[in-house]
């Protein structure tokens, strides 16, 4: 038997695969199963058989779109393919893992380029890959390790040093955690300058002459000048180092030293509210700052750590929407929400009244359409009534304005069979009251002189005759029936007077909460029958 059909046959394979299927939002037993496949494939190198390679390469695969911000398995992935000799797999998982992390993971790119450090030979592909990096992750705070690799490469491959030090004098200005290395490299090549011409190294020509009045031209003793030129730039470095050392302090104290989390946290595993305040109050001074690239930096360290909870998508979704009228990214920003957040219900709302505003109702379709299947076309049995009544006035929305021609204002059916049918059964069903005549209130506010009929009809009767539970005893419900017949201009006030008083009114429960509240209407329109309403 070869080592594929072993391992598939197992009494252990079964039991691993049978636990990631049956709990597939469980990161332990994606690990567990992966690793017992790395163990049993080994040594893995390229004599590993075509099927078993599929195996491994599948398992990651799934488990990553379970997992789509485990940094680590992306790199681990990625890894594997490269000790294969799969190049060409190698950059793709990685661009993937980029794309899903909008690009902007710290720890992806460090990963990425490090390898890329001793397979990329072009210097020009290299770089292009570090200026990429540094577009994206460029201001994170954390990010000192990969300039210290951006900064290696220009050393070891540029002939002169020009490059390097323009490099090096735009990192002097970032606030990073380990911002002190730079400074001390800085002042380090300040002591090794030999000639005035080394100068425009440091402080390019117009700057050296019009702020430190240094002259790179100098024609007296070169010497003298050198040295006070060299003191008068280290002067400027101390103050700008001074700047920066109260920008990292300000942010580490307030923010970085009190966030322990700084990788993706399983829904069994959540943050603590204390972190998450933190991570929300650091938003709020990012925002205020006014850089738009730190705070897309700041918000995706946000969600790798806490993308279980609503609150970190909103937010993003609405400076995206708000600050930076970006509403394509923020449209992105809300579906990924909604597939990682284990709270969907403000994402699937706001994400809603995005698409409408945006004319696609295409996309808003299928998004309902999937959060019926989501509940396996029951959603009117899900216990979050909020969630349902949204998915249904969405619904509704989209079959009317299909149904709209330029030449009918209302279309003649309100509300679709099938919604129709979801509707009742929930209005029929044990419930809460105040449910219930949300439903009603919102299902009277569609009523015109074409549907008023098929709302008596498909609502209210249907309620009366087959409710389940104590709702009948609602006056607000009987009150709303009596003002739909009311409000029916079609029919003389007569015969809308005799439906109420002797069709309606009957079969009002005799109790008194129902009947006060419907009393409230009869001393309004019919005070002459009141009586017919005493118990």
């Amino acid at each position: 038997m070869d080592k594929y059909s072993s391992i598939i046959n197992s009494e252990k394979f079964s039991k691993l695969s049978l636990n990631t299927t049956t709990y597939s939002k469980s990161l332990i037993h994606w690990e567990n199963l992966l690793n017992y496949l790395i163990v049993v494939a080994s040594p893995i190198n390229k004599t590993i058989d075509k099927n078993t390679l599929q195996l491994i390469r599948s398992t990651y695969e799934a488990m990553l779109l379970n997992f789509p911000y485990l940094e680590n398995y992306h790199i681990d992935f990625a890894l594997f393919e490269y000790k294969l000799g799969h190049l060409s797999r190698f950059h793709k998982i990685f661009k993937n893992a980029l794309h899903i992390h909008n690009k902007r993971s710290l720890v992806l790119w460090v990963s990425y380029l490090r390898t890329c450090n001793e397979i990329v030979i072009d210097q020009k592909q290299l770089f292009k890959k570090y200026e990429d990096a540094e577009q994206y992750i460029g201001l994170h705070y954390h990010s000192g390790v990969f300039w210290e690799m951006y900064l290696e490469q220009l050393k070891q491959r540029c002939q002169t040093k020009q490059r390097y030090f323009i490099v090096l004098r735009k990192v002097l200005e970032i606030p990073l955690h380990s911002f002190s290395t730079f400074y001390a490299l800085w002042m380090n090549y300040i002591d090794e300058i030999k000639d005035l011409s080394e100068l425009t190294l440091f402080i390019n020509k117009d700057d050296l002459s019009k702020k430190l009045k240094i002259d790179r031209d100098h024609s007296g003793r070169r010497g003298p000048y050198l040295r006070d030129a060299k003191k008068a730039i280290k002067k400027f470095t101390k103050e700008l180092y001074m700047v920066i050392q109260l920008q990292v302090m300000e942010r580490y104290n307030l923010f970085e030293s009190k966030l322990s989390t700084q990788y993706y946290t399983t829904a069994e595993n959540l943050v603590s509210d204390n972190e998450i305040r933190t991570w929300l109050k650091y938003l709020d001074y990012t925002i205020e700052l006014g850089i738009p690239e730190l705070c897309y930096i700041n918000f995706q360290r946000a969600l790798i750590a806490l993308s279980n909870t609503d609150i970190i998508w909103i937010k993003y979704a609405y400076w995206l929407i708000d600050i930076v009228e970006n509403t394509t990214m923020a449209k992105i920003i809300l579906m990924r929400g909604m597939e990682l957040s284990l709270e969907k219900i403000k994402i699937i709302h706001i994400l809603c009244t995005l698409l409408i505003s945006l004319d696609e109702m295409h996309t808003l379709d299928n998004l309902l359409q999937g959060l019926n299947l989501l509940y396996e076309n029951d959603i009117e049995s899900c216990k979050d009534f909020k969630l349902f009544w949204d998915y249904i006035q969405f619904q509704i929305f989209i079959a009317n304005s299909a149904a709209l021609s330029r030449y009918e204002q209302t279309p003649s059916k309100v509300i679709p069979d099938y919604l129709l049918k979801k509707i009742q059964k929930r209005l029929i069903a044990n419930g809460k009251r105040d449910d219930k005549n949300s439903m009603i209130t919102h299902l009277m506010s569609l009523q015109s002189k074409k549907n008023l009929s098929f709302i008596e009809k498909e609502i209210f009767k249907y309620v009366v005759e087959n409710c389940q539970d104590d709702y009948l005893n609602e006056g607000l419900f009987w009150q709303s029936y009596c003002n739909l017949i009311l409000l029916d201009t079609d029919r003389p006030l007569d015969q809308r007077r005799d439906q109420i008083v002797k069709n309606i009114w009957p079969q009002i429960p005799r109790n008194e909460e129902t009947l006060d509240v419907v009393k409230e209407f009869a001393r309004i329109y019919f005070p002459q029958y009141i009586d017919q309403l005493n118990m």
